[in-house]
Formats: structure tokens, C-alpha cells, sequence
């Protein structure tokens, strides 16, 4: 119902958001990851410094494995949560203003659809607590399996004297078999966690249109599109949910 001008306006405005969008995102990213590539650098840097000064009773208690884990695994955790640690507030502020502009469009029929995402909280806190488990476990094979090769590399000249290759091969793919195990299961736990949030979407869009036509509303074009376009930008937050 509006003017020439300000169609026209607003297609300006919906190009230059499409145009910026991209640009902010990538210096977000740049950015964050730098400060991601620092704070891993830092991290192996100390531990490598703390491997070399400790004493030979405090090595006692810290193996080879160990080390190389907190160098290679957990310092390389902050590194991938630097890009996402912001989803923890603008997340939240998505969801708000997004659930607000489907309440102008379709009223108290989205928050059905919302409740049905909240009835997924606690399958995805069982699946974070296996995953937390499996990590656990996965750990300990890594550490064992790195600490059985720098034994390995150290004694090769025994090894090879006495002809025990084969012996500590089948030790090394033994713990190997058992950490890919435990790889896959955790993948597969992944993968339907992703499946989960990347469906939620979908559904609270199906069951919030079908409370609201149960309710007494009209479908019509205009409120079903508009309505569409808002619910795939929960895909976003709730990609980084899971």
C-alpha cells in the first residue's frame, strides 16, 4: 500500500544489507580468529616452557600423552571457540526479536512451535553428557597410544635388536581400534545432534502455522512467507545450540 519511493527505499535498504552482511561477517571472523591463533600460540608456548622446567619428580605424575594433548587438543578448544563465543548473548537477542516479529504476524500460535524446541533441551543434554563421557575415555586411549610410541621411538634400537615390531604393532593398533571407536561414536552423536537443531526450524514453522490456523487465523500469502523468512533466521542460533 505504500509509495513508489518508498518501495524503492526499502529495496536500497535490502541490497546494501545483503551487500554489508558478507563484509561484516568476514571482519568478525578475521578478527576473532586472530585473537583465537594468539591465544593458542600463547597457550603451546607456555606448556612447552612448563614441560621443559619441571622437575624430574613432577614428571612422574605427567606423561609424554598428556602433554601433547594439552598442546595439540585443549589449547586448540579455545582457538575454535573464539569465532562463537559471541552466539552466547546475540543468540539469545536473534531468537528475542525474531519470536517478537512472529508474534505481530501470527500471535500466540509461534510460541507452540517454541515449546516444542524447548522438549529438545533435554535430549541435547543427553547427548552433551555421552559426548563429555566419550571425550573422557578418548583422551585416555590418545594418551596411552602416544605414550606407547614415544616408548617406541625411544627404544627403537632394543626393539629392533630383539625383533618385537610386530608385538608393539599390534599394541599401538589395539588402542588405535578402540580410540577410532570411540572417534566414530562421538561423530555419529554429532551428527544427530546437528540433524536435531538443523530440523527445529522446520518444525516449529509446521506446528506454530497449524496452531494458528486450529485457532481461527487466515494463511494468508503474505503472512506465510514473511513468517517463513523469520523462522529460517532460527536456524542460525540454533545451528550453534546444539
Amino acid at each position: 500500500d505504500g509509495t513508489l519511493w518508498q518501495g524503492l527505499f526499502l529495496s536500497f535498504l535490502l541490497f546494501l544489507a545483503t551487500f554489508l552482511q558478507p563484509y561484516l561477517n568476514g571482519q568478525y571472523y578475521h578478527n576473532n580468529l586472530n585473537v583465537g591463533y594468539r591465544i593458542r600460540a600463547g597457550l603451546m608456548a607456555a606448556i612447552y616452557r612448563k614441560a621443559l622446567r619441571i622437575s624430574n619428580s613432577a614428571k612422574k605424575d605427567t606423561t609424554v600423552g598428556e602433554i601433547v594433548n594439552l598442546m595439540a587438543v585443549d589449547a586448540n578448544r579455545f582457538f575454535d571457540l573464539m569465532p562463537n563465543l559471541h552466539m552466547l548473548w546475540s543468540g539469545m537477542l536473534i531468537i528475542g526479536v525474531v519470536t517478537y516479529l512472529l508474534y505481530l504476524y501470527i500471535g500466540l500460535a509461534v510460541f507452540a512451535g517454541l515449546i516444542i524446541t524447548i522438549l529438545t533441551f533435554p535430549f541435547s543434554f543427553w547427548i552433551a553428557t555421552k559426548l563429555k563421557v566419550l571425550q573422557i575415555d578418548q583422551m585416555k586411549f590418545k594418551d596411552e597410544r602416544v605414550k606407547s610410541m614415544n616408548e617406541i621411538l625411544s627404544g627403537m634400537k632394543v626393539l629392533k635388536l630383539y625383533a618385537w615390531e610386530p608385538s608393539f604393532e599390534d599394541l599401538i593398533l589395539n588402542v588405535r581400534k578402540i580410540e577410532m571407536g570411540i572417534i566414530r561414536k562421538i561423530a555419529l552423536y554429532n551428527a544427530g545432534t546437528y540433524f536435531i537443531w538443523s530440523l527445529a526450524p522446520f518444525i516449529i514453522a509446521m506446528v506454530s502455522f497449524l496452531t494458528y490456523v486450529l485457532t481461527g487465523g487466515t494463511l494468508e500469502p503474505k503472512t506465510a512467507f514473511v513468517s517463513l523468512a523469520l523462522f529460517n533466521l532460527f536456524r542460525f542460533p540454533m545451528t550453534f545450540c546444539k
